[in-house]
């Protein structure tokens, strides 16, 4: 079901080209919550949008609306509730089950073919830092493809985050496998220098202050996974640079290995990962 289609006759024709394409489902079978942007030329039918959604035979019980960018200490969006009450949820991706509130703490469905792709290249035994983990999607989808990995530290400020993280252990079997832990990424990286394999960065804006400590704290020879934006016309050409000014600063080498688009950020602009590896001499 299309939106526009679902809202003729109710939003009036010169906006029903504002009407959302689509939005985020959180959730499963048992219950989900939708995730919509809505304009603000669209305050009016806000809540025909919410109903339409509704009726879209998603299992959706609660819509939200988000508001503006991530911001605040836990990085977060700020959301309008227009129908529901419940944001608690069970969200299933390819065999893992992640129990979150997207209130709470962040979580991107559209984050999936990513989580499958980085984790087809991860290698056995390794011993991997997961630096602003959240509920840590990614740990449990390498665990589910990559069984013989050793262990996984998934570390974020947010407690509400380490706390999902923590039942989620429970609920995918992963007990002494990942290991939540509520913790600066600077600091535990100061604390943990030379000892990963890998090293995953998924936070996209603000990740790069952290880069250096992500390089003390991957051994040599390790690889970090590194997520930045770009604009459409040179995706990856901001990453890099941070990167190589980093590497150059540190006095380490540091050779890309592979390089990926993962989704549209914004309005011609991409959430990129940049994987590399350090070589600290």
């Amino acid at each position: 079901m299309r939106l526009r289609d679902e809202l003729k006759g109710v939003v009036p024709d010169n906006l029903l080209n504002l009407v959302p394409s689509g939005f985020d489902i959180v959730g499963s079978r048992s219950g989900a919550v939708a995730i919509v942007e809505i304009p603000s030329e669209l305050e009016d039918y806000k809540y025909e949008i919410a109903r339409a959604i509704i009726r879209s035979g998603r299992n959706v019980r609660t819509v939200l609306r988000r508001i503006g960018p991530r911001g605040g200490e836990y990085r977060l969006y700020t959301y309008e509730r227009l129908i529901g009450e419940v944001t608690e949820v069970i969200h299933v991706e390819s065999g893992v089950r992640l129990m979150l509130d997207p209130i709470r703490v962040f979580f991107s469905p559209r984050d999936q073919y990513d989580r499958l792709d980085l984790a087809s290249r991860v290698g056995d035994g390794e011993v991997i830092a997961y630096l602003f983990a959240g509920v840590a999607p990614y740990a449990f989808i390498i665990l589910k493809l990559k069984p013989t990995v050793r262990l996984i530290y998934a570390v974020d400020i947010n407690p509400d985050a380490v706390r999902y993280a923590e039942v989620n252990v429970r609920l995918n079997k992963a007990r002494g496998r990942v290991i939540p832990i509520e913790y600066d990424a600077a600091r535990f990286c100061g604390e943990m220098r030379d000892s990963f394999h890998r090293v995953i960065m998924t936070l996209p804006l603000g990740a790069h202050q952290y880069l250096p400590d992500a390089i003390r704290c991957v051994m040599d020879g390790g690889v970090i996974n590194f997520y930045h934006t770009g604009p459409e016309e040179e995706p990856f050409r901001d990453a890099e640079a941070v990167i190589r000014s980093h590497c150059l600063g540190m006095g380490v080498e540091c050779n890309i290995m592979g390089e990926r688009i993962v989704r549209e950020y914004a309005p011609r602009v991409y959430k990129v990962r940049v994987d590399f590896k350090v070589n600290k001499g």
